[in-house]
């Protein structure tokens, strides 16, 4: 059983990393020139269109200010994708040294024999499995739809009023008559489209995956804390067999434990410091262009462009719940080791046993924290804060609106 869901835990790292390898981030370590090559191509295509969103805004925006309500979404979009990209190759070393250790020296842990190690097992895999899949497949659809609905739209349109209409997918401009060049343009904003969404779904995958195996750990180190003194350990101490042996050997689990809390605890700093930019800008925009395409998408009256930013409005919805519900989970499980240490049969250990509890204590008291640049910390809380100042935007601005 160990082993069979030592291979599922192994096949789902295998797996986060063939979806990395479809956008050139993985492997992290070791790509080939042809994926490097492939990189910094998408680099440069996501800054061409970070360049032509801006342009747009500066002329629309210009002449109209409801054509800023309309660009500044996309704008940040794109920018808070090429945070993202460029951001997990820039750590790479990092990814690979996290991922490294749940291939290999994670297992140190786990017993073979333990049920409840074994249960904690299948629990997060299939969670992790879960939440991969939903992000990966949420975004095959996603995509299909934001670059397919402008041309269902002007067919119905032409059939049924026999107007024509130009839409497209993002609506940007060229250097050149995009109304001439109607396709060429419509072929480049539904790439540009998928390249988006897929950065941000895979990477997505890949911190969900980071978040979701740290947690395990913690789980599985929190058991060992609890079960460190068994009730047989108790009985033989009690009656005063093999003493010096268990105290040896409870002294020695607990070592291990803290040394793996604390490879934990920075690799959840370290993921702190990579999500950082990202998590700012999510907190102080995220608000902002929720209520903007929240506003767009009530006020417009062509239908297409509901639908449109009805989706972009989702999409900021589910991005920012994602960031606040990681930092959460993963505060939780760190408090969880604080209680593990006090619920243990310490009273029964060792003095040298019991200062090493104290201290390890000491240092739990600090839990695990994702945070934006150390400005705010990203939980259910910080949610809940965005969301009603983005309500309050949106009031805000139907009221200057009318």
């Amino acid at each position: 059983m160990s082993n069979l869901l030592r291979n599922e835990v192994l096949r789902e790292i295998k797996y986060v990393q063939s979806v990395g390898a479809k956008i050139f981030l993985c492997p992290f370590i070791g790509r080939t020139k042809s994926q490097m090559i492939g990189f910094y191509i998408m680099r440069v295509l996501m800054q061409c269109t970070i360049i032509q969103l801006f342009v747009t805004l500066i002329t629309d925006g210009s002449k109209d200010w409801l054509e800023i309500v309309n660009v500044a979404p996309n704008l940040g979009v794109i920018i808070m994708a090429y945070i993202k990209y460029t951001t997990v190759d820039a750590y790479k070393k990092i990814y690979e040294e996290v991922f490294h250790h749940f291939r290999e020296d994670f297992w140190d842990i786990v017993e073979a024999q333990n049920e409840g190690h074994q249960k904690i097992l299948k629990k997060y895999k299939w969670v992790v499995t879960a939440i991969n899949r939903f992000l990966v497949f949420y975004s095959i659809p996603l995509i299909l739809m934001v670059d397919s609905i402008p041309y269902f739209f002007m067919k119905y349109e032409k059939r049924v009023h026999g107007d024509e209409l130009f839409l497209y997918p993002y609506d940007a401009w060229y250097p050149f008559d995009k109304l001439k060049w109607y396709a060429v343009a419509y072929i480049w904003e539904s790439f540009m489209t998928a390249t988006v969404v897929a950065v941000f779904g895979i990477t997505d995958v890949i911190h969900a995956s980071y978040v979701g195996f740290t947690c395990m750990e913690l789980k599985l180190l929190g058991n060992c804390l609890e079960e460190i003194i068994s009730p047989d350990d108790v009985a033989n101490l009690c009656d005063e067999r093999n003493s010096n042996e268990i105290h040896r050997n409870v002294v020695r689990k607990l070592k291990i434990i803290i040394a793996k809390h604390n490879f934990l605890a920075k690799i959840s700093s370290e993921l702190d410091i990579i999500l950082g930019d990202a998590m700012l800008f999510n907190y102080f925009i995220g608000s902002i262009f929720i209520c903007l395409t929240a506003f767009t998408f009530t006020v417009v009256d062509v239908s297409y462009k509901r639908m449109r930013y009805f989706l972009m409005f989702m999409s900021f919805i589910i991005e920012i719940f994602n960031q606040c519900l990681l930092g959460q989970v993963l505060t939780d499980h760190s408090k969880y080791i604080t209680k593990a240490i006090y619920f243990s049969d310490w009273p029964y250990a060792s003095p040298e046993a019991k200062k090493l509890m104290l201290m390890f204590i000491m240092w739990t008291q600090k839990p695990f924290e994702l945070t934006g640049k150390g400005y705010i910390v990203m939980n259910m809380n910080s949610y809940s804060s965005i969301c009603s100042t983005s309500y309050q935007c949106y009031n805000l601005l139907r009221t200057v609106f009318q």
